[in-house]
């Protein structure tokens, strides 16, 4: 990787140039922003078959996640399928780190629970640290909740309570996961069952357990920032299973509401939350969510350890008193007009005829709440469409309250606010973010499908945008520029890799001679170059969208 800029070589992995200091260009993928993978000669399928023996095939990279990349793997004695997580190799292993990594996983090999999925064996070689679990047809509850948005408290109770009995186990044997999240649980695809995954393994990478610093000297956080503790945090020694019982109720409270509790644009920002911000009460966002399951989950967060659940069993009997004190389903309309209709034998005409005035007067008050809760009637409700390719962040007085995927429509309880107090601002992609900052109000509700429905699209006061959606077929990496033919011309200071599709690199102002450029990453913005022109006309007017080819 070179610098833009200065020319200089930029060690992988570096945020910034060591010559000039101008910010690394952004790899970009498909998904995410990355940093440019260290180059390797031999692949690491093949590094792992030779480090595994004959008795193991590499079938297929199946993922790859924050610290580690999976390998189907088929035993080829025992006619069986397998996992292998192979952890990143620019992890500086020290012989030290390699002998603490086997005797912690002898002790997560202690772990027997159905809903804790074991370490069978792990190995380093040929430059590898890996180690090798059932494989699980599936899906994690990550991507559950990126498919269907949230669970109903039966649902998530039923995906929850194995989680918590195999925490129950795993800490009366002195064990903390120290990750517990929705990448970290698999569901079962043809029984359904909740699997918790890589328990320990963030202790495994961290090389400074019992010393101070969150950070490991591998470059790692150990943990999750949406989910996790304050003391975590704060890097502080000796955690213990309250911790994880705080990130299970960030969990929880994600499940059931579509959103983890504490959000941000950065990491630090995220933590200062955990640190300070109130904790949200999941049925002020979810109506639906039942009192008791709401303040559970606002016990498991409590900022001191001392004022959550002191076990994950005190969590389970908690959840157990709060199903058997009644149903949690709402009272609907139909429901109110069966409970009059059945609330007994009425011997006269004018008392039947009493009930029936006060049947319908039920009916049509929970018709009422129902269409106001929809979003029909009143206004402490505001339906947002972002037809955007990114996401966008709803805001009510500067406050951040919500997040509307890219093609989605958010139900949005203002709790106070009014809908002209709301703003939207564009998620950027890459890291640091490129492309154009775009917000402001959000544009006027107009009626859709008897809903007022405020619609996002990608025009800004007067002024259309447009995001090229790269595809590369070039040899090489590309570097992009984009020049609409104004003083707005911006180089995006990122990379597309050779073979990426639709390539995210962010909006841009859009006008008739708007150009986007591409240069071989290896000479960026010198020598020969592509451009691309003449597309003004096939920018999808809503989204602003557009297919770029090199």
């Amino acid at each position: 990787m070179t610098c833009p800029v200065c020319r200089a070589e930029i060690p992988t992995g570096s945020a910034f140039c060591p010559a000039c200091g101008n910010p690394s260009p952004t790899v970009i993928t498909n998904e995410r922003a990355a940093p440019s993978p260290a180059p390797t000669a031999v692949p690491t399928a093949e590094r792992l078959a030779r480090a595994l023996g004959a008795k193991y095939q590499v079938k297929r990279l199946v993922g790859r996640g924050g610290f580690a990349e999976v390998y189907e793997l088929w035993d080829q004695d025992l006619d069986r399928r397998l996992a292998c997580k192979v952890l990143h190799p620019e992890i500086a292993w020290t012989p030290g780190m390699l002998t603490r990594f086997r005797q912690e996983a002898k002790a997560l090999a202690r772990l027997q629970h159905p809903a804790i999925l074991p370490i069978h064996f792990t190995g380093d070689g040929e430059g590898l640290v890996y180690y090798v679990m059932p494989f699980v047809e599936g899906e994690s509850l990550a991507d559950a909740l990126r498919r269907r948005g949230s669970f109903s408290p039966d649902e998530a109770l039923r995906i929850a309570e194995p989680i918590l009995q195999a925490l129950s186990h795993a800490h009366a044997q002195g064990l903390v996961h120290r990750d517990i999240k929705p990448d970290n649980v698999m569901l079962e695809a043809k029984t359904g069952r909740a699997l918790l995954v890589d328990f320990g393994i963030a202790k495994l990478l961290d090389p400074t357990t019992g010393t101070k610093g969150a950070m490991t000297a591998t470059g790692f956080t150990v943990g999750t920032v949406q989910y996790m503790s304050p003391e975590q945090a704060l890097g502080q020694p000796n955690l213990d299973g309250r911790s994880d019982l705080y990130a299970f109720g960030a969990m929880l409270f994600q499940m059931v509401t579509g959103a983890p509790p504490y959000d941000g644009n950065s990491s630090a920002e995220i933590v200062g939350k955990h640190l300070t911000d109130p904790i949200p009460v999941a049925s002020d966002v979810n109506a639906r969510i039942p009192r008791w399951l709401s303040d559970t989950i606002v016990k498991c967060l409590a900022k001191q350890p001392d004022w959550r659940f002191q076990t994950a069993d005190d969590v389970l009997a908690t959840l157990a008193r709060g199903r058997a004190a009644g149903s949690p389903k709402l009272v609907g309309a139909a429901t109110v007009e069966r409970q009059v209709r059945s609330s007994g034998e009425v011997r006269s005409r004018s008392r039947r005829l009493g009930w029936w005035v006060a049947g319908g007067l039920a009916v049509a008050a929970a018709g009422l709440l129902l269409a106001r809760r929809a979003g029909f009637l009143g206004t402490g409700v505001a339906f947002v469409h972002n037809a955007l390719v990114e996401p966008v962040e709803i805001l009510a007085r500067g406050t951040p309250i919500d997040t509307v995927r890219p093609e989605g429509t958010a139900r949005l309880a203002l709790r106070g606010a009014r809908r002209a107090d709301l703003r939207w601002r564009l998620i950027r992609p890459g890291s640091p973010p490129i492309g154009e900052l775009l917000q402001g109000p959000l544009p006027e509700f107009r009626p859709l499908r008897g809903r007022q429905v405020a619609r996002i699209v990608a025009e800004l006061e007067g002024q259309s945008y447009f995001a090229p959606l790269v595809t590369n077929t070039s040899a090489t990496a590309i570097t992009i520029e984009v020049n609409p033919g104004t003083r707005a011309a911006a180089r995006c200071n990122c990379v597309v890799p050779k073979g990426g599709v639709r390539t995210h690199v962010g909006y841009y102002r859009l006008y008739r001679n708007s150009v986007v450029a591409a240069y071989n990453n290896a000479h960026p913005y010198v020598g020969p170059h592509a451009d691309r022109e003449g597309f003004a006309a096939r920018v999808a007017p809503s989204s602003g969208a557009v297919v770029i080819t090199f």
